[in-house]
């Protein structure tokens, strides 16, 4: 429960202004996709974003469905 709250609050209020080229991110869980953990952002065109994630997988991401990653 806490989690679909977490991503309800981060798809609406999430700030992805913090997401530039070769961050890393997260992408929260949504109704058409699942979470997936540590990508790397490759290129970003308007609202959307071209991530790499683990395994090579190669993926477009609406930047609001990304979180970035704060070490």
């Amino acid at each position: 429960m806490m989690n679909l709250l977490s991503s309800l609050y981060n798809l609406f209020f999430s700030a992805s202004q913090n997401i530039a080229i070769h961050s890393r991110v997260n992408r929260i869980a949504t109704v058409d996709g699942s979470e997936k953990i540590d990508g790397l952002v490759m290129k970003i065109e308007g609202n959307s974003a071209r991530v790499c994630w683990s395994k090579g997988e190669k993926t477009q991401e609406n930047i609001g469905n990304l979180v970035a990653i704060i070490d």
